[in-house]
Formats: C-alpha cells, sequence, structure tokens
C-alpha cells in the first residue's frame, strides 16, 4: 500500500466525534493496517504501555489529535496533562524519545496550545506546525494534511492514491477480461471472422512483403500460349483436340527426361479419356526409369471417391497433386492447401495423418506423403528423415469455395501462404518459355531443363481461359495466370523460407501478451488528454505491428490485427474498470 504507516493519539473525552471522522477518513486512504488507533487497537490483557512503544516505533508519523477540551481535560487530581500517568501524555513523549514525525492536528476550532501550558516532557510540541482540520471544511482540510503526510505537492496524493484504486480493479477485472478477450480472439482466429473485412488478409499480405519473393530458381515454366497454339496448328483446351496436347505432352516429358529436368508438372487436370492416354503414361514411366530419373506430376482438381479424378492410366503411371488455390481475400492473399488432414484422420499428439499432396508438395519430393506435425508445421513422409525439413504455414478449417474440391467439409487444411512473385517475374525469358518452342532443342537448349521442375500451363492463349486470378497489391492490382501461382508455391517451397502461422499456444501468448499491453496503458493513460491518449494508442499499435515485421524477417508471420484488438479490448475494458472504481471509492469518501 502507498502511504506512510500513521499513530493516531486523541483523548476520548475531547471531541471524539470528530476525531473517529478524521480516523475512518485516515483508514479509507491509507487502509486500515496502516493506520493505529490508541483507544481502538490495543487488545485486551496487553501491556498499555509496551504496545505503544512498539507502534510509534514502527510508524513514520504520529499524529496528536488536539481537540477544545485537549488542554483543559481534568479530573479528581487535576489537569490530565500534568499527570505523569496521563496516556495522552506518554504517547507524546513516546514520540519525541525516538524524534518520530508529529504532526498535531487541530480539530473542532482549536488553538495551539502554550509552550507554558505543557508539561515540559513535551513542550516541543508547540513549535511544530499543527495542521487545522474544520467542521465545515473538512474535505479541503483532510487532503491537504493527507498531502502534507506524503511529503507532496496538493492534489498529487490524492492522484496517487486513485492510482491505487485503479491498479486495485485492474488486478480484479483483468483475469476475467484476459480469459474473455483471449477466447474471443482466438475464436475469431479460428473462425476467419476477420476474413469478413480481409482484415487479416491485408495484414499478412504486408508481413509477407518484409521478405523479398522467392527467386524461383528450380522452376522453368513451360507456357502453353497464343503462340504455340499457332506453331501447333490447334487449340488448347477443345475435346477435339485434346489428344493431339497429351502426344505433345508425352514429347515433352522424353525431352525434359534426357535433358535431366528433375519434375515434369503438369497445371492441368486430366478428367477426360483420350486416345493417346496410354502414350503419356507410357512417357511418364519412361522418365520415371531414367538416369536420374524424371518424376512426372498430372494435375487434379476433385477427388472420384478417395482417388483423384484423373485417368487411370496416367494415376498408375506417375504421380498427382492438387490444382487447389485459395483466394484469401479480393485477391490480397494467395495459398494452397499444400495437404488435407481428414476429419477421421489417425492422430498421436501433434501429430496427424496427411494425405493429398498440392502440386507444388508433389513437384519436390517423390516420397509418399505420411504424416503432419502440426506444432512444428513440419510434413513428414514415407521415406528416411529429409536434411531440410519440408514446412507448411499454418493448420486451417476447410472453407470450400466450389473450384477446389480436393477435400470435404470438416477436414483441416494444412496451408501454404504463396510469396507472390511481383509482376513479369514469370513471364521473363529465363524463367518462361513457350510450350512449342520447348519441344524443338533448336529453340530450347537441353540445359534450360537440367534439374529444373519443368511446370507446364496454360498462359494467354488466343482464347481468354478461366485460369487466370487478380492479385492485390495495395490499391492496385493485376491479372496472373493460375500457373505462374503455383509456380510462387515451388518456389516459396524449395526455398526453405515458408511463411509460418503462429500455432494455438504461440497466438494466445501474443493476445495475452496484447492484454498486459492494454492493461497498462488503461492505467497510465488514464489521466492524460484524450488527443493523447488516442496518440498514444496509436503508437502502442504501431510498436506492435513493428514487432510483427521484425518477425516476419524470420518466417513468422503473426495475427497482429488480432493482437492489437485484443489490446484496445483490454485497454478498454479495464479504464472502464477504473472509472468504475474511482467513482465508487468518491462515493464512500467520508464528509462531515
Amino acid at each position: 500500500m502507498f502511504g506512510p504507516r500513521l499513530f493516531v493519539s486523541y483523548r476520548r473525552a475531547d471531541s471524539a466525534a470528530s476525531a473517529r471522522a478524521l480516523f475512518e477518513a485516515l483508514k479509507s486512504r491509507f487502509g486500515a493496517r496502516r493506520v493505529f488507533l490508541d483507544t481502538s487497537d490495543i487488545p485486551y490483557g496487553e501491556d498499555f504501555r509496551e504496545v505503544i512503544r512498539k507502534e510509534i516505533a514502527r510508524s513514520d508519523v504520529v499524529l496528536v489529535v488536539i481537540g477544545t477540551q485537549w488542554l483543559n481535560a481534568s479530573n479528581d487530581k487535576g489537569p490530565r496533562l500534568q499527570q505523569p500517568d496521563d496516556p495522552v501524555r506518554f504517547e507524546i513523549e513516546a514520540a519525541l524519545s525516538p524524534k518520530r514525525r508529529i504532526v498535531p492536528v487541530l480539530i473542532d476550532g482549536a488553538v495551539p496550545p502554550a509552550e507554558s501550558a505543557l508539561p515540559e516532557s513535551i513542550r516541543a510540541l508547540s513549535v511544530l506546525d499543527m495542521a487545522p482540520l474544520r467542521n465545515e471544511t473538512f474535505d479541503i482540510d483532510f487532503n491537504a494534511l493527507v498531502n502534507q503526510l506524503y511529503g507532496r505537492m496538493p492534489d498529487d496524493v490524492g492522484d496517487e492514491l486513485d492510482l491505487w484504486y485503479r491498479i486495485k480493479a485492474i488486478a480484479v477485472a483483468w483475469p476475467f477480461a484476459t480469459a474473455a478477450i483471449a477466447l474471443v480472439t482466438l475464436l475469431v482466429a479460428w473462425s476467419g471472422a476477420l476474413d469478413v473485412l480481409h482484415l487479416d488478409t491485408h495484414v499478412q499480405r504486408l508481413l509477407l512483403a518484409a521478405e523479398a519473393p522467392n527467386a524461383g530458381e528450380p522452376v522453368l515454366l513451360v507456357g502453353i500460349d497464343a503462340a504455340s497454339e499457332s506453331a501447333l496448328k490447334r487449340a488448347f483446351g477443345p475435346a477435339d483436340t485434346a489428344a493431339a496436347w497429351r502426344r505433345d505432352h508425352a514429347r515433352l516429358i522424353d525431352r525434359a527426361a534426357r535433358a535431366g529436368a528433375s519434375a515434369v508438372v503438369f497445371d492441368i487436370f486430366f478428367e477426360r479419356s483420350t486416345e493417346a492416354d496410354d502414350e503419356l503414361a507410357a512417357a511418364a514411366r519412361r522418365a520415371a526409369g531414367s538416369t536420374p530419373p524424371t518424376r512426372v506430376i498430372f494435375g487434379a482438381r476433385q477427388l472420384e471417391g478417395e482417388a483423384p479424378d484423373l485417368r487411370v492410366p496416367l494415376r498408375q503411371a506417375g504421380q498427382w497433386g492438387s490444382l487447389c488455390l485459395i483466394d484469401r481475400g479480393g485477391g490480397a492473399l494467395w495459398s494452397t492447401p499444400i495437404a488435407i488432414a481428414p476429419r477421421d484422420a489417425v492422430r498421436s499428439g501433434e501429430l496427424t495423418t496427411a494425405m493429398y499432396p498440392s502440386l507444388a508438395l508433389a513437384a519436390l519430393v517423390g516420397e509418399p506423403l505420411q504424416a503432419a506435425d502440426v506444432s512444428r508445421r513440419v510434413l513428414q513422409f514415407d521415406g528416411p528423415l529429409r536434411a531440410t525439413p519440408v514446412r507448411f504455414s499454418g493448420v486451417e478449417p476447410i472453407r470450400l469455395d466450389g473450384r477446389c474440391r480436393i477435400a470435404r467439409a470438416g477436414d483441416d487444411q494444412l496451408t501454404l501462404l504463396l510469396r507472390v512473385a511481383p509482376a513479369g517475374h514469370w513471364r521473363d525469358p529465363s524463367r518462361q518459355v513457350s510450350y512449342a518452342d520447348a519441344l524443338d532443342p533448336m529453340r530450347v537448349a537441353d540445359q534450360r531443363f537440367k534439374d529444373r521442375v519443368v511446370l507446364v500451363g496454360a498462359t494467354a492463349l488466343q482464347k481468354q481461359h478461366d485460369d487466370i486470378h487478380v492479385v492485390r497489391e495495395g490499391i492496385a492490382s493485376r491479372q496472373v495466370f493460375g500457373v505462374e501461382l503455383q509456380a510462387d508455391a515451388i518456389a516459396t517451397l524449395a526455398s526453405d523460407r515458408v511463411p509460418r502461422l503462429p500455432t494455438v499456444d504461440l497466438q494466445l501468448v501474443t493476445t495475452l501478451m496484447a492484454s498486459v499491453v492494454g492493461a497498462a496503458a488503461a492505467l497510465l493513460l488514464y489521466r492524460w488528454p484524450a488527443w493523447w491518449r488516442r496518440a498514444a494508442l496509436l503508437a502502442l499499435a504501431l510498436a506492435w505491428a513493428l514487432i510483427a515485421w521484425g518477425l516476419a524477417t524470420r518466417d513468422i508471420i503473426l495475427n497482429p490485427a488480432h493482437d492489437v484488438i485484443a489490446m484496445l479490448l483490454s485497454y478498454l475494458a479495464l479504464r472502464a474498470a477504473q472509472w468504475a472504481a474511482q467513482t465508487f471509492h468518491r462515493l464512500r469518501r467520508p464528509s462531515t
């Protein structure tokens, strides 16, 4: 508790009502345990003088309450103050002996006693500055007395005592407020409620910009474009040209395998049967048997039962990967479900069964997907431990958007946040070649394929197709092809710089920390002017954002929007609690 320990000396026969009011007021300000009253705090059976000596020795200030009858109170032996066994005289002598601070308090209009009227042992009392305590100005005089007891300027003590009551209010309210705020923010984070306004999306997009996009060295993008359609004399997409395109896909696989490509990946779905399926499957098998082997990955956009909707010969000859891309809000942020944890998956602690790899994951990892460590954000495969772990960004409930039907409602998706490359990155000739050119060794050298992930997909066709997406960068937006986003996914995984969203426990820790900051702000800014308070809260929010930015440079993507909301809710809740406590205290403050 703030403030000195007080010993109150007064004579019961001398203005007892006013003295009692002073005692109660002191208790309300300093606490009952820090105010000792000689006539009510001595237990029965105790040695009065010994108790008085101990209490005065423990006290910082001795208040001597002097009323109109304090000097003249008498008994059959005469004036009591002149008698050596007078308790009040003994208390003053005990306070003067160790040189305790003594503050005489004049009540009920009493005047300071003359030095000659006091016994010699306590005459030093007459030269002390005495504090008036008048009935008509009790509150004013009492506050001045308290200020003097603290040794501070007027009003400072009241402020500090208000601070104490506000601290007590925060101590009581904060655990309940924090638990409620943490629960609400975690539910908001889990449910994606803030995605309605794309708030999380835009904040996370900005945090992803803390690190430069991946260069994409493993990827050679082979674009099926209008020039390829013209050179091959057929449009891409119609059913009657599908078999011819698949024969060309087989030629491309053979060429890439001979040149030493690590994988050939098709950002194309193969849901219709054609007469060329066996030729394409044979090319995939030849690639797998080459030295070194070249893996072939076919895309799938939906399931057929528990298997991908992919022609059986192709499914048996190569690997497959999900084509799903997820727009997390107006094109501001993109992700892909790198794998799915089914709702009925086998779980062991933080490990859960994982299946249905994304196109990017299948492009880089040949071993079958086995499980996911949810706490470490690491995938496990059926094979030897990998020197570099394959990471994912986070775990989220499935939100089906109609275009990606690889998972079921109730499943969890293991999300990979994409660092989208800047405009023109994947259209640079060093990273992309035309499909028709890739088939011609005279136009694209074998060296371009060596050790590369050859990603095949539709780009700028003669007729616009539906695999075109919007990427928003602030208020500006641009269109990108789906195959370019798949290239971003492969580059993100290959870089081992996967952005990681916070786990539930880390999110809880940051939320609690934000709540603590909000509580401290509510306490320290309580008496600041409104505009200063708002500026300080804005500065705190910006500081939190800078911390989140610093962590983003280490690929940890927090949810600062949730944390700042928790901070503001904590601030508002505990500011209200302080106001209520302060108001209640003032209403209870005694007056006469």
